[in-house]
């Protein structure tokens, strides 16, 4: 099991609004990778899955919020991601949560 950090926008590696200087990889690797992504709006599709285009994925900043879980869980997530940033927040941030 596995915490993930806040979920990254995943861009299309041609995507004119993807941030330069980020690596390109397959579109199925990166959504085995990193599952708790937001697929970008403008540019991602299920055709980019489907014929496996390259694509980025942009870290986002997110202010600080207490952990509100959602439905979803990963299978090797180590709890449900949170609804706000669909990261798992670490252990020590929900303990500390009042």
């Amino acid at each position: 099991m596995r915490d993930y950090p806040p979920g990254p926008t995943i861009h299309d590696a041609r995507c004119v609004q993807a941030p330069p200087g980020l690596l390109a990889f397959p579109a199925r690797r990166v959504m085995e990778i990193a599952p708790n992504g937001w697929p970008h709006h403008a540019c991602f599709s299920d055709a980019t899955v489907r014929l496996n285009r390259p694509v980025v994925a942009e870290p986002k900043a997110f202010p600080e919020h207490p952990y509100e879980p959602s439905a979803d869980q990963p299978e090797d997530a180590s709890r449900e991601l949170c609804q706000v940033c669909r990261g798992t927040h670490n252990a020590l941030a929900v303990e500390a949560r009042p």
